[in-house]
């Protein structure tokens, strides 16, 4: 199933108010994370076109590692990349893409729990009140060679990497407070469309960059809206159309919140997506190996 983040009273609620001071978020990754140049630029970009203040982005992404990597050997940048007194408020997570599924060689499901609650606590122990935002990862293009021989369809692998994603959201609520973004469910939602993935049938677009984007700046500032946000400054850099702009917001509002407006803006597309609520979780040395 689809996550929605948080019912939209909730998400009025708790969501940071434009002009608020401006939000300390830390990102773990490898080149997923750094899709379009980097999708912590996009939220940046995105969180200030919506009327935030400009969030202070810090960023370790190293391609092809795990979180486990990042673990072992950054979690001293915790402290060495935020101004005395200052603290974070959000901790952006993205394990390897093939660690959190039962994949014969890369698999290790029990390895991206003990590394995402031990990033968390080395979080919090320099800012008690962090959030962690754990960063759902997708399933490959269905023209992929992994299909059918490890998984039948990119659905099967999803509904995988969906499954540990909310396992690991629940032990880390355990520890302080934890949330999905649910970035693979919006590749579903858009059945996994070619124009989302480069042409190694894995890694993101810029169109797919954007998605990215919009799903993690919605889920750090419980914000559904997306349509609403003037996207002419964002993404400058990638090879866009209103359409494909349009196709990504309406992808990130369609798991962000099940809302009719998304439907429409799918239907003008020409494309279809299947609403599948979740439940709420608001509460409850680079290698060369893919991510």
């Amino acid at each position: 199933m689809h996550r929605s983040i948080v019912t939209a009273i909730g998400m009025t609620l708790l969501a940071p108010a434009a002009g608020a001071a401006p939000m300390n978020i830390i990102f773990y990754g490898n080149s997923f994370t750094g899709s379009g140049g980097g999708v912590q630029h996009l939220v940046r970009d995105i969180a200030t076109a919506a009327g935030h203040e400009t969030p202070h982005i810090y960023a370790r992404v190293v391609g092809g590692q795990t979180l486990e990597y990042h673990l072992i050997t950054g979690t001293g940048w915790i402290t060495s990349q935020i101004p005395d007194g200052e603290h974070w408020d959000a901790v952006v997570m993205q394990e390897h893409s093939t660690r959190t599924t039962s994949h014969p060689m890369d698999g290790n499901i029990p390895a991206f729990f003990a590394a995402a609650q031990g990033l968390y606590q080395a979080v919090q122990d320099h800012s008690p009140d962090a959030r962690a935002v754990l960063f759902e990862t997708w399933a490959r293009q269905p023209d992929n060679a992994v299909y059918p021989t490890i998984w039948p369809s990119a659905s099967d692998m999803q509904a995988e990497v969906r499954m540990s994603y909310d396992q690991a959201n629940a032990l880390l609520n355990d520890q302080g407070t934890s949330t999905v973004a649910p970035v693979g469910d919006a590749f579903e939602a858009g059945d996994f469309d070619r124009s989302l993935y480069s042409g190694d049938l894995y890694h993101a677009s810029d169109t797919g960059a954007l998605l990215i984007s919009l799903v993690l700046y919605g889920t750090i500032y419980e914000d559904p809206t997306l349509a609403d946000i003037d996207l002419a400054s964002v993404g400058t850099n990638l090879d866009l159309t209103d359409e494909d702009r349009a196709f990504a917001v309406a992808l990130a509002e369609s798991v962000l919140v099940p809302a009719p407006a998304s439907t429409a803006t799918l239907a003008t597309l020409g494309l279809t997506a299947t609403r599948r609520r979740r439940p709420d979780r608001a509460n409850s040395t680079p290698s060369h190996r893919a991510p």
